[in-house]
């Protein structure tokens, strides 16, 4: 590996013989014919206004930029507190060429006698990447989880999320991914009020982790950049079966060298889950109805704060932390019913107590005025979860009556750190290259202890995981295409051992993942795209830890230590207008794809995770917006994909595939009286998903806002799930497995916000920041919800 490395960076240095000697230099000044320090330069080409190469002004406003080709250009500069200034276009030959001088005017002078009515649109494609700025949605909810439902084509079933059909959403909550926890019961009880945006990468290429077949999904939190002390207070309430509130304080203080932030959520929620199943077995002589009702109520505390320090012209460093607390307490009641007589009343207290803290430290260093950088980031992070279940089992069967006592207890403790370095280089007009490494390693300790009536288990569970990668990349423009292609190496060693049967796993592997994009404008605004990438998704813990969560005696949930990897092969063809995704055609394969499962075992039946042999998808989408002048601004499209199943499962060969279409809206409308109306929602057709055939489903949302007090203060009225139509039905039936399920939640909420903007709200300027741990922080389940 270490030769590997090397390889890599001398690849990147020999790209310096391709470098050119014409260069440009110029001063940028304001209006008293003062220098503007520390100005953002860009130089553009004159025919199409790409950026051909970035610099920075240094304490005198004088910039320069070498390595040039020989063609037409023109610069572009932005500074803090003034306005936007362009030079005229001139031709770079041979020789160093002297830019007049470029005369910036103060902000406050563009801006007087000027009424701002623009906003962010809730769509935006920005460099490959698909932004959902949620926090201007009206509909977004109350948690992450439903703010997520916002990204199109995505849809949360069976507390698994799916993006245009497919599972393996890596997601990440400000560049750091969840993948060591339990993800999906993160997000139902993180505050959306804390997100300003999503980003969405449905192909990522070589510089970020190998994980992710459908993607990666980063959830950026708010973080002011306003000059001075500024910030918001959010409080939120809302209603449905049960009663809920939040709080949310946003503090920042920002100068020209330092700039503190801060972020503190408390949320209170009563909810629930309902899930109904009827499975025919011969020993119920019939049918087993069973019928769960899990109501549950988290308190939340959630705090993150940082520094950015700049130590000179070049070189920034910062720290990160966040932490976060969840206790929890569930309170279900499990009936279970057969035709033989048989009855089973079970009630389940099970008090959660979950606790996260992280650290990054980053540092950044501008190595010239072209645009050359190294970063590097450190993380660190500890989840530990403790979860005590006590249950009481009434049992009916011919005409006797007993009780059963169970202790179900789960504790688990996952200790994650990370190192990452990388390197960026626009060696000239049309070509950059970019290299990089990363070591990540994971520690995951858990003890189950299950007691009582006819159950007696006990297990010490240990997962250790280490990965070591490297990537080299580069991306140009010749001849009209428009490429990007890169090369990351990854190798992972997992060792698992279960105390309880004496298991112990242990894999080696190292594998290449290559990455291509080629793009081509074909008429004026319309272009066309082809990509292809190699990607991964290793097991969750969880999914490994062969641990049994027992929600009844006829029901239980299960780990399989014996679980691999699957590897994606995703090939893409896009129509582009204006850059915006049109229409999409999309071919991928996954070997071993990790499936969630049921399988049965004396009178029981227990869900578990799969390998099946083969996942093949052919999938089709198209987007088009939803605007009417300035009166309405939306965005509408359809997913439509076919998955196809191909696989020896339980001793016999399985093969299913079916046809499924997403359909996705959002709308929003100005109305009188600086009122504005939001409609959104989303309609899925019935599908395939291993081995469940699941029925249509979808929601309706509806939202209504206005600004109050000079625009400092807005106020929010939503109805989630209107129409309470997200209710997920569907069918399992392959050899002796024949069971219907219904599962829903309280989905349809009435909500009421109200925010206020403390401080200056006029001029901004961020660094942004994304940490190390970028695929290992979600893989880790702490619970089966």
């Amino acid at each position: 590996m270490k030769a590997y490395f090397t390889l890599l960076f001398l690849l990147v240095a020999l790209g310096t013989s391709f470098a050119q000697q014409a260069s440009v230099s110029g001063q940028v000044i304001d209006a008293q014919r003062r220098p503007v320090p520390f100005a953002s330069i860009a130089l553009l080409t004159a025919t199409d206004s790409v950026v051909a190469q970035a610099a920075q002004a240094d304490d005198q406003g004088a910039y320069a930029m070498k390595g040039l080709r020989a063609g037409a250009y023109r610069v572009a500069v932005t500074a803090l507190g003034f306005g936007k200034g362009r030079s005229e276009i001139f031709t770079v030959g041979n020789t160093p060429l002297r830019v007049p001088n470029i005369v910036l005017g103060s902000a406050a002078q563009e801006l007087k006698g000027v009424e701002v009515v623009g906003r962010k649109q809730l769509l935006e494609m920005q460099a490959g990447m698909m932004i959902v700025n949620v926090e201007g949605s009206l509909t977004a909810g109350s948690t992450a989880l439903e703010a997520l439902q916002k990204v199109p084509g995505l849809v949360v079933m069976s507390n698994r999320i799916s993006l245009a059909g497919r599972e393996g959403v890596i997601i990440q909550i400000d560049g750091r991914t969840t993948q060591y926890t339990d993800v999906v019961g993160v997000l139902k009880d993180f505050p959306s009020s804390s997100i300003e945006r999503i980003e969405v990468l449905t192909q990522p290429d070589a510089n970020h982790d190998a994980a992710g077949n459908a993607g990666i999904i980063n959830i950026i939190l708010k973080k002011n950049a306003d000059l001075g002390t500024n910030g918001t207070i959010t409080a939120a309430a809302g209603y449905g079966r049960f009663g809920k509130g939040s709080g949310t304080l946003d503090l920042n203080h920002r100068t020209k060298q330092l700039n503190l932030f801060g972020n503190y959520s408390s949320t209170y929620r009563k909810t629930y889950e309902q899930l109904n199943t009827e499975r025919r077995a011969a020993e119920a002589e019939g049918s087993y109805r069973q019928s769960s009702y899990q109501p549950r109520t988290a308190n939340v505390q959630a705090l993150r704060a940082g520094v950015d320090y700049s130590l000179s012209r070049r070189q920034t460093v910062g720290l990160l932390l966040n932490l976060y607390t969840n206790r929890t307490q569930v309170n279900g009641q499990n009936q279970t019913v057969a035709d033989n007589g048989t009855g089973v009343q079970t009630t389940n207290t099970t008090r959660r107590a979950t606790d996260s803290y992280a650290a990054n430290v980053n540092y950044k260093l501008l190595l010239d005025t072209l645009g050359q950088e190294l970063t590097a980031d450190v993380d660190y992070s500890r989840y530990e979860s403790d979860s005590y279940g006590r249950l009481v089992n009434e049992v009916t069967a011919e005409r006797q009556n007993r009780q059963e006592r169970l202790q179900n207890d789960q504790l688990t403790g996952i200790g994650l750190h990370s190192v990452k370095l990388d390197y960026r280089w626009p060696v000239r007009e049309g070509l950059k290259v970019s290299a990089g490494m990363k070591a990540s390693q994971a520690t995951i300790a858990s003890t189950v202890q299950l007691s009582g009536g006819n159950q007696e288990r006990y297990d010490d569970f240990r997962y250790t995981e280490s990965i070591r990668a490297g990537y080299a990349q580069a991306e140009g423009r010749h001849l009209g295409f428009g490429w990007q292609g890169g090369l990351r190496g990854e190798w992972t060693n997992t060792l698992a051992v279960s105390q309880a049967d004496g298991r112990r796993v242990a894999r080696q592997y190292g594998q290449l993942f290559p990455s291509l994009s080629i793009d081509r404008v074909v008429y004026k605004t319309v272009a066309l795209n082809l990509s292809y990438s190699r990607r991964i998704d290793r097991p969750s813990y969880q999914d490994l830890n062969p641990s049994i969560l027992y929600l009844d005696p006829y029901t239980s949930q299960r780990g399989n230590p014996f679980l691999k990897p699957q590897f994606t092969n995703n090939y893409k063809l896009a129509l582009t207008y204006n850059k915006q995704p049109f229409f999409l055609l999309g071919y991928s394969r996954t070997r071993d794809a990790i499936s969630l499962v049921t399988a049965t075992q004396d009178s029981a039946v227990y869900s578990t995770s799969a390998n099946l042999d083969h996942l093949e998808r052919y999938s089709a989408t198209l987007n088009f917006p939803l605007n009417l002048g300035k009166l309405m601004t939306g965005y509408a499209g359809v997913n439509v994909f076919y998955n196809q199943y191909l696989s020896q499962y339980l001793g016999s060969t399985y093969r299913n595939g079916r046809t499924a279409a997403t359909f996705y809206a959002q709308s929003n409308v100005k109305l009188p009286q600086g009122v504005t109306f939001e409609a959104s929602g989303y309609y899925q057709t019935a599908g395939v998903n291993g081995l469940i055939n699941f029925k249509a489903f979808g929601a309706l949302n509806l939202g209504l806002q206005k600004t109050l007090l000079h625009e400092r203060a807005t106020l929010r009225l939503s109805l989630n799930d209107a129409l309470f139509s997200n209710k997920q039905r569907g069918t399992v039936r392959y050899q002796e497995l024949d069971v219907n399920f219904l599962s829903y939640g309280e989905s349809r909420q009435l909500r009421a916000s109200f925010s206020y903007k403390l401080g200056n709200q006029q001029l901004k300027a961020a660094r942004k920041r994304s940490t190390g741990l970028e695929e290992e922080r979600g893989r880790v389940k702490s619970d089966k919800e």
